[in-house]
């Protein structure tokens, strides 16, 4: 889920007690994506290809951290088999992190 930031800051309202141009496309931003993400059925992990999913996990910022947070939560949808779709979740590889990138498990239901 993509939350956009806050606007820098500016007015909220203008005179006219409305919402200012930069307020309304942040709330419009922030409700499409609770819309898209966030409902009655329930929270919808991102979905990403599994060549994506690696580019997430191997990302590192300019000081060499790896920026995938662990308990990162994906849709893992295959390009070309729905039968190795799979729902995986970010974690530790090793007591280094996040020098050392986080390893995505595939969550299993029984």
């Amino acid at each position: 889920m993509n939350i956009p930031n806050l606007p820098a800051l500016s007015p909220v309202v203008d005179d006219n007690k409305m919402r200012t141009p930069t307020e309304q496309v942040f709330m419009d931003q922030l409700i499409q994506e609770l819309r898209n993400n966030a409902g009655p059925e329930g929270l919808v992990p991102p979905t990403q290809s599994p060549s994506n999913i690696t580019i997430i996990q191997n990302n590192q910022n300019e000081q060499g951290y790896y920026t995938c947070q662990l308990g990162t939560i994906l849709y893992s949808q295959h390009p070309s088999d729905y039968t190795q779709d799979k729902v995986v979740i970010a974690v530790r590889n090793d007591n280094t992190y996040p020098t050392t990138p986080p390893l995505f498990k595939t969550v299993t239901l029984t």
